[in-house]
């Protein structure tokens, strides 16, 4: 796979996209924190990214799908560059939200294309360690933009990070410029709106029909709760209950999570030998719940917080990769090339519908009960997904929900 020049190309454009990304989130979020000390200040930079997913996500597939993906992700590659460089003029706290609000419209076409692009690039039988890869990546980057964004920013100041982020995403976008020249289907320019609104109604009918994908998008939707949950309680956490800065936490919490979840990529590819991918994604929700109950508890220890906040933070990792990987393969092993760009941005606005209710409800239920407790009410929740999983799992894979 490594020998595979152009996944390399494609590689080397998410890596740089993902750090730029992850070093903007971690700017805002600690601007916001600073000024507001509010979780649900935190909360609402999400909501800023989850709100082009919702009035545009729906309509990004036909587009993904009628142009070249490649040039899809050179343009919008430069134009995050601009939003990110935006940070430079702009310093109020709504001009944050803005910022995330732009960048988040522009991914709504790069990560569908970057997505439906894997499998034209890498052999079906790399595929698992392709997508392990690019999880694998977007971990690292996490580590880099929450783990030194804040050594970055005290030592370099915020101009210099904030160009990095901006310079990182033209050579994104100069790294993809160098793939083949892929050719689209139809002319997004010759669609009228019927033949754009029936290409839309074909990505979500697909997915209604075909219900063995069904489950694995159910999965990657739980994943991402659980992601974005825990980042918005981040700041929360390690000031109330680790009592450190911020700057700190992405040393303590995100690289051991990066750990487990390289653990799990490294093996991913040796275990889908012989075990199935629903037994891999049952086990990570197993570890996902009995690790958020842990971190409940963790503000009960008198001494050791950090080390036993590090430990957990790995089997955090382990859970996401377990979840995440094997979904993404399956749903990339069973939908047709000439569709994936409506079958990801399809997944892309489920995402958002299913996150934006549960973050905000939980960043005011962290104001209100504390980080503690509603990390052990995410672990119940949790156990109770993996146990529906485990006894109904097999039964919707064959049957899908009945809608």
């Amino acid at each position: 796979m490594f020998k595979n020049r152009n996944f390399l190309k494609l590689w080397t454009s998410q890596m740089l996209s993902q750090v730029s990304i992850n070093l903007m989130n971690f700017y805002v979020l600690t601007q916001v924190f600073g000024r507001t000390q509010s979780t649900t200040a935190v909360a609402m930079i999400w909501i800023a990214s989850a709100l082009p997913a919702l009035l545009f996500g729906p309509f990004s597939g036909p587009i993904v799908d009628s142009m070249s993906r490649r040039k899809a992700m050179i343009v919008t590659n430069l134009l995050q560059a601009g939003s990110i460089a935006l940070l430079f003029f702009r310093h109020q706290l709504f001009s944050f939200y803005s910022v995330v609000f732009l960048y988040s419209f522009f991914d709504q076409i790069y990560l569908p294309s970057q997505q439906a692009s894997i499998p034209a690039l890498v052999d079906k039988k790399h595929l698992p360690a392709a997508n392990g890869l690019f999880l694998l990546t977007q971990q690292a980057s996490v580590l880099l933009g929450f783990g030194l964004g804040g050594v970055l920013l005290a030592f370099l100041g915020n101009s210099v990070t904030i160009g990095i982020a901006s310079i990182a995403l033209v050579i994104a976008a100069i790294a993809v410029y160098h793939l083949p020249h892929d050719q689209s289907r139809t002319s997004f320019m010759e669609k009228d709106f019927g033949k754009f609104w029936k290409d839309l109604l074909t990505g979500y009918k697909y997915l209604r029909s075909h219900r063995e994908i069904f489950l694995p998008l159910l999965m990657i939707i739980c994943s991402q709760i659980f992601i974005s949950v825990i980042t918005i309680i981040l700041p929360t956490f390690t000031h109330q209950v680790l009592g450190i800065s911020l700057n700190f936490a992405g040393l303590i919490l995100i690289v051991p999570g990066a750990i487990g979840a390289l653990m799990i990529t490294r093996n991913l590819p040796m275990w889908l030998k012989t075990v199935r991918k629903k037994v891999i994604i049952q086990r990570g929700l197993l570890i996902g719940s009995l690790t958020l109950i842990l971190f409940s508890l963790v503000g009960l220890v008198p001494t050791g917080r950090f080390f036993l906040a590090s430990l957990i933070s790995i089997g955090i990792g382990m859970a996401i990769a377990c979840i995440t990987l094997p979904s993404q393969t399956l749903i990339q092993e069973k939908t047709p090339s000439w569709l994936r760009g409506r079958v990801y941005s399809q997944l892309s606005f489920l995402l958002i519908i299913g996150t934006t209710l549960p973050i905000l409800a939980a960043g005011t239920l962290a104001d209100i009960f504390g980080v503690s407790r509603l990390m052990g009410l995410m672990g119940l929740a949790l156990f109770v997904i993996y146990f529906f999983f485990r006894k109904r799992g097999d039964y919707v894979l064959a049957n899908g929900f009945g809608i």
